[in-house]
């Protein structure tokens, strides 16, 4: 019996595997697919900064930044290449909008032609960082979980080959994936993008990170390519069909700020990313909606009642809607879930399931 199970070998899954590992646990995790799929697939996994007015997304977002930069360099300094990043405007009245966002600037940077450019920004390899965050723990892929159910002591996860995990907390980290228990509460979408790995003549003169409205990665001579990618397609498609055929241009536009002369695709990357719909991430204890309105129905009507009395699935929790910052966010909050899961650390408020559900209830008429 391990002390903790978690679904999902993404970034949030990898992340919470390394955090709780770090702090003595015994982890189990289970990928239904193989490390690092899905969203994180797809990721270029770049670190890049939040430019906007003042709000509790962009504070949020800009101390999750700092804290994985520092994350990296300690623990994968061969997996970060911190080259900063050249933020460029889309047209004309975005490099206005971009403008009246400079008193607000709370970070390093500084004028770079007709954009922005902060050194304190990079990009890690996605597959190879899971995959060295979750050395030293049980991991089981091709393990699609099917049922999860709980006894007096722990929860019990069954797979589609007939095998049972037993942990005493269990933690959901499965992204994109449909949910394996009833969260209603919990309102996401899910937007797809696709990414290549390239290489072309002069690729070796990119020496940051590019972000329009899609991302060029500096070069990484190691690897002697360029990332190209970008997430933006909102309906359900067939992703690996729009990447074959670069239904939406991507090379084309990027090739209008970095000129990519004899370009060739060296590999494809698809997924979707989930994402809340006030974009800020999931994390934290799960609520169990129909339980929680059954014991308090005048919440519907707008009554209030103390987060701590709602019902939750008993040592259930969730890192999940990480949007297309997961490997910002994903280890800061790995960290927080830990130390909440452990020594009953508070995590921030717009983060919690619990927030979403009181929003979610007061309009609702019934489940």
């Amino acid at each position: 019996m391990s002390d903790l199970i978690i679904i999902g070998a993404g970034i949030a899954g990898a992340t919470v595997a390394h955090a709780a590992k770090e702090a003595g646990l015994k982890v189990t995790v289970l990928e239904r697919d193989s490390i690092c799929s899905g969203g994180s697939h797809a990721a270029g996994a770049f670190l890049s900064p939040k430019i906007s007015k003042p709000s509790p997304y962009k504070t949020l977002l800009n101390r999750a930044l700092a804290y994985s930069l520092a994350f990296y360099e300690k623990n994968f300094p061969d997996l970060l290449h911190k080259s900063g990043l050249w933020k460029l405007p889309l047209d004309t009245e975005d490099t206005k909008r971009l403008q009246s966002y400079e008193p607000y600037i709370d970070i390093t940077w500084e004028r770079k032609g007709d954009g922005y450019f902060f050194p304190n920004a990079g990009i890690v390899d996605p597959h190879k960082v899971c995959e060295a965050l979750l050395a030293g723990v049980t991991l089981h892929e091709k393990s699609n979980v099917v049922s999860l159910h709980r006894d007096e002591a722990a929860w019990i996860a069954c797979d589609d080959r007939g095998r049972s995990h037993r942990a005493r907390y269990l933690v959901l980290a499965t992204g994109s994936a449909p949910d394996l228990i009833p969260l209603p509460c919990l309102r996401r979408k899910n937007i797809g993008g696709y990414r290549y790995d390239v290489c072309f003549d002069g690729q070796e003169k990119i020496t940051c990170n590019i972000h329009k409205d899609y991302s060029i990665s500096t070069f990484l001579q190691k690897e002697h390519k360029t990332i190209v990618g970008a997430t933006h397609i909102r309906e359900k498609i067939d992703l690996e069909n729009a990447a074959r055929e670069d239904r939406y241009r991507l090379i084309e536009r990027a090739s209008e700020t970095v000129p990519m002369p004899d370009v060739q695709i060296l590999k494809s990357y698809t997924g979707y990313r989930n994402f809340s719909f006030d974009y800020f991430p999931i994390l934290g204890p799960a609520v169990d909606a129909r339980s929680t309105l059954e014991a308090f129905p005048a919440i519907q009507k707008g009554a209030r009642v103390p987060p701590e009395r709602y019902c939750y699935y008993p040592d259930l929790y969730l890192h999940t809607a990480l949007g297309s910052r997961g490997f910002v966010f994903a280890p800061w909050l790995a960290t927080m879930l830990i130390e909440a899961i452990i020594h009953k650390k508070a995590i921030d408020t717009p983060l919690l399931p619990a927030t979403r559900f009181r929003k979610w209830a007061q309009k609702r008429q019934k489940l």
